[in-house]
């Protein structure tokens, strides 16, 4: 068993690859001789693959997976962690905008005694405009998952040997680092460090792959979507009734009578709109149930260096 463990994931990263090893193992040896710096390629359609098996072969304390193809950035961490044999595991992005010297922060601040310690990321390089976005996205997740994100957080943190146990033991097909390891409870905490600049390349997470991650998310994580469908419904069937009553006092009342097209159709939209989208989420729950219950892999592995079988 090793003293601290990094597991970093890497999709398109061979610019990259080599500066992120050296300072990783620079912070590292700083503190600890005792170590391994786990780096996953998860599916790469460059030569990431071809960097990293150059670093191991120069450090054999550096050790490489290669993914079959791209399952996504947080199966390629729970390939890591699968493979991790430290008593403290840092768990970052190889793009450097996770700073290899908070390594140490991080550490420290786990041994006064917590399981995990998240980083906030702050004076981020970012427009007003899309912090402000960023904010209504989280509202709308944290709103929708019911759990409680931080906009600050990302992936960069440390764990415990005994949270990364009980994070292999969690069943289901949808892996999410962060909510996962909030769901596992265990003592957590979180500091503060400067966000850092990617040196070169294009991030590989688009808005696209954002919303796509938090629906992800939403679905796996709560039931709270169905909650919202239930409550919409009520309301329909209750103005509805409430309509219906009010139509047929004023008939007898002042021989009053419906006209309108317009508002009818609007009416008999709005419903069969409502209930075509319960429908519809009620078959991406299904959809899920269906996933999970195929049990799949996690990721498959199709090369691996310095590294025996994982379980």
């Amino acid at each position: 068993m090793n003293f601290l463990t990094v597991v970093a994931p890497a999709y398109n990263e061979e610019s990259l690859i080599a500066e992120f090893i050296k300072e990783v193992t620079l912070q590292i040896e700083k503190i600890t001789q005792d170590y391994e710096v786990i780096v996953i390629d998860d599916g790469s359609v460059d030569l990431t693959w071809n960097e990293i098996a150059k670093e191991c072969k120069l450090n054999k304390k550096i050790k490489g997976i290669k993914l079959s193809r791209n399952f996504g950035h947080h199966y390629a961490i729970t390939a890591g962690l699968f493979a991790s044999t430290g008593q403290w595991t840092v768990v970052m992005d190889s793009d450097l905008q996770d700073r290899p010297e908070v390594i140490g922060d991080l550490l420290r601040k786990a041994q006064e005694g917590f399981d995990v310690v998240f980083v906030n990321r702050i004076e981020r390089p970012e427009t007003l405009v899309y912090k402000m976005f960023q904010r209504m996205f989280y509202f709308i997740l944290n709103l929708l998952s019911g759990l409680d994100f931080d906009s600050r957080q990302a992936n960069f943190s440390i764990i415990s040997e005994k949270v990364v146990r009980a994070f292999k033991l969690l069943p289901e097909n949808g892996r999410f680092y962060g909510s996962s390891i909030k769901w596992l409870g265990f003592e957590k905490t979180a500091i503060e460090a400067k966000h850092g600049n990617r040196l070169s390349g294009k991030p590989s997470y688009t808005i696209r792959k954002r919303i796509k991650l938090a629906t992800e998310i939403i679905l796996s994580f709560s039931e709270r979507p169905l909650i919202f469908s239930v409550i919409l419904g009520i309301l329909v069937s209750l103005s509805a009734l409430c309509l219906t009553v009010f139509v047929i006092y004023k008939s007898f009342s002042d021989g009053f009578e419906v006209t309108g097209w317009a508002s009818l159709t609007v009416s008999i939209l709005f419903t069969s709109g409502s209930i075509l989208t319960m429908i519809g989420l009620l078959g991406i729950y299904v959809g899920r149930i269906y996933t999970e219950v195929k049990s799949r892999p996690l990721f498959i592995i199709s090369e691996r260096k310095n590294l025996a079988d994982l379980d």
